[in-house]
């Protein structure tokens, strides 16, 4: 079965929540229960955003070593 992705799942819809959550933390008039789980929304989409960051941070690693493995095969293939 294949999850299509949500709009709520993409990463940047993500980011905004948590910078929306972190404004209204930062009200004055939110109250303590409000605020709580405001903040236990925001360490949730904060523990997703940096799983996500580091899937792309893998993925880019694994295509810069691939690119220099190509390009020292290109380099010993004239010999």
């Amino acid at each position: 079965m294949t999850e299509k992705k949500t709009k709520d799942d993409r990463f940047e819809d993500q980011l905004a929540r948590l910078e929306d959550i972190v404004d209204r933390l930062e009200d004055e008039s939110v109250g303590l229960e409000e605020a709580l789980g405001l903040f236990e929304n925001g360490m949730e989409l904060a523990r997703r955003c940096r799983a996500r960051l580091e899937e792309v941070e893998q993925r880019v690693t694994q295509l810069l070593e691939t690119e220099e493995g190509e390009g020292e095969v290109a380099e010993e293939e004239p010999e």
